[in-house]
């Protein structure tokens, strides 16, 4: 367990984009059930790690659609097109 001091550093050291896809990530939907709140977040946590990872721009408002998008695939048996659910597949494989 990490203490107060590490965990201000890592907040400190975090983009603000970053940290907006955290808050969006820790933020449970009405809508959602606890376990479907938590498979969201770990979607949008691995796609955030995905895109540290590969040096690629974090544009919050992306991440929140497609954590959104995620959830309609997921539980509400929604379809998109390929393009889409292959972007899901890779960040979910990452």
């Amino acid at each position: 367990m990490m203490d107060n001091k590490t965990e201000e550093n890592i907040f400190e050291n975090m983009t603000r984009e970053e940290k907006e896809v955290l808050l969006e990530a820790n933020t449970k939907r009405e809508w959602e059930s606890y376990g479907q709140w938590l498979k969201r977040k770990e979607f949008l946590l691995k796609m955030l790690n995905y895109h540290k990872e590969h040096n690629l721009q974090i544009d919050v408002e992306k991440f929140c659609k497609m954590g959104h998008m995620y959830y309609n695939v997921k539980y509400l048996s929604c379809s998109y097109n390929s393009e889409v659910l292959e972007e899901m597949k890779k960040y979910e494989q990452s």
